[in-house]
């Protein structure tokens, strides 16, 4: 799998060495925070992809194609076109919900292979905290948090002493 740095595309062709779009050489395993363009949209279409994106919990951000931005102010009109990115890591799972309403065709489906990448990939950089070290770092959390806010009212009780020493 290959990533234009600049369009934010993936290309699952491993014989491209240069972006079809913007003519920049492609980089070989992106990072898996790298953003990934998914679709563009505009008007309800983007609305409802951005709510699905927001209910499964998926980071995303929107851009605006710079094409018609003067029409756009000019007509005062909300942008026409918006391009959705999503994460390198949430890729898989952004398609099959985008795939789910109906947002993207089939066409524009990943092949079996990159999803599987994908998801190894994505599983390799999750660091699941066992049940015993949650409860150590909840425990060590809370204890700060008392220590911290003790700490706060001692500091203010001596400061009330230095100011004024008969206060109580």
């Amino acid at each position: 799998m290959k990533y234009c740095t600049k369009c934010k595309r993936l290309y699952t062709d491993t014989n491209e060495s240069h972006c079809t779009l913007c003519g920049k050489a492609l980089i070989d395993n992106p990072n898996h925070y790298s953003p990934v363009y998914v679709v563009t949209a505009n008007g309800f279409e983007l609305e409802r992809i951005k709510a699905s994106l927001t209910d499964a919990d998926i980071p995303f951000s929107v851009s605006q194609t710079r094409d018609d931005t003067g029409l756009q102010i000019l007509n005062a009109a909300p942008p026409e076109n918006s391009q959705i990115f999503v994460p390198l890591s949430f890729y898989t799972q952004t398609v099959s919900i985008l795939l789910g309403i109906g947002a993207l065709n089939h066409a524009d489906e990943i092949s079996e292979q990159d999803e599987e990448k994908l998801q190894q990939e994505r599983s390799e950089h999750e660091e699941e905290m066992s049940p015993k070290k949650r409860f150590w770092v909840k425990l060590l959390s809370i204890i700060l948090f008392i220590g911290i806010l003790a700490a706060v009212v001692f500091l203010a009780d001596w400061i009330g002493h230095f100011i004024n020493p008969n206060f109580t």
